[in-house]
């Protein structure tokens, strides 16, 4: 069964800059240092965590690195920091919790936090609402861009970093008592991982599907009419990896999970320089599992190798 085609099935994109104050920020501001990087719930807590590639010029940015806490991986520089502004906190909290949007980046540009992300046209209202409950003045929204969406295909080809697509399969068999499992092998359905952002020990997903999901239980409408949908996840496999990637302080904004040929595959589209890690994390998983002959390595390249999902 081919994936069913969801590229713009969240219509609408925004783009938010956020004058993000504190001294580590400043030293990247005064740099002109742009990265790419994370938001991570902790709690009630969120850190922000940016990721520096070697392949970059950082001869500027390189000096500073004694004045913060920066902790040095195989092919990049990792840095994190607990977001100190309860505006802001309280603003990324909501923002997250609109059903139907997706954050789909963050990072720093121009000494900005940058936020970049997808929604349906059903989440227009709650996200305006979100915007006037804080307000410009209250969490410093510099910039707000709001318009129809290039859809994620074409949103990964721009983001101006290098990206490659691991794809992992799990025998369906194994994890056949999950709901969740149940959907995708009596559906035509792609999940997607939302965020790197955990509610309770659950990670939210949404479903993309050609079939009406709204009876099953715990499952949330987003659009009978698309037939998308939302639900949390806590299965332990399903968990695992999502896990994983958060304590390894990897980013996993692109994470998708189908169903096909009796096999279930999890696709991670990820910074080429975080590859190595991914490879590290699947053999870490394996581990945890016990059972070396459950995952398999399905495929390993380029983003354009791998366009049929998301442009069926």
């Amino acid at each position: 069964m081919k994936p069913v085609n969801f590229d713009q099935k969240l219509s609408k994109y925004f783009d938010i800059s956020i004058n993000f104050n504190s001294r580590q920020i400043a030293l990247f501001r005064a740099t002109g240092y742009n990265g790419a990087g994370s938001l991570i719930r902790d709690g009630h807590d969120f850190l922000f965590n940016l990721f520096i590639p070697k392949s970059d010029d950082i001869t500027a940015l390189k000096p500073f690195f004694q004045l913060v806490d920066i902790e040095e991986k195989a092919r990049y520089y990792f840095y994190s920091e607990k977001i100190q502004d309860p505006y802001l906190s309280g603003f990324l909290g909501d923002l997250d919790s609109i059903t139907g949007l997706v954050i789909s980046y963050a990072g720093i540009e121009s000494g900005k936090l940058k936020l970049q992300g997808f929604m349906h046209t059903n989440s227009e209202t709650d996200f305006s609402n979100l915007l006037s409950k804080y307000n410009y003045m209250q969490v410093n929204i510099e910039k707000l861009t709001f318009k129809p969406s290039m859809g994620f295909y074409d949103f990964m080809k721009n983001m101006g970093i290098p990206l490659k697509s691991i794809t992992i399969s799990l025998p369906m068999s194994e994890f056949s008592q999950y709901q969740i499992i149940k959907v995708l092998k009596g559906t035509n359905t792609v999940i997607q991982y939302v965020d790197n952002i955990t509610k309770g020990g659950k990670f939210r997903i949404i479903l993309y599907s050609d079939s009406n999901l709204g009876e099953v239980e715990g499952i949330k409408v987003i659009s009978d009419t698309d037939h998308i949908y939302e639900t949390s996840i806590d299965e332990s496999i399903l968990v695992l990896f999502a896990s994983n990637v958060i304590k390894n302080n990897i980013t996993s904004n692109f994470t998708f999970m189908y169903e096909s040929e009796d096999k279930l595959l999890l696709n991670f589209i990820v910074p080429e320089f975080m590859a190595k890690e991914y490879f590290r994390l699947i053999v870490d998983t394996e581990i945890d599992l016990k059972n070396f002959e459950w995952v398999t390595l399905e495929s390993y390249g380029d983003l354009d190798n791998f366009e049929r999902l998301f442009n069926q």
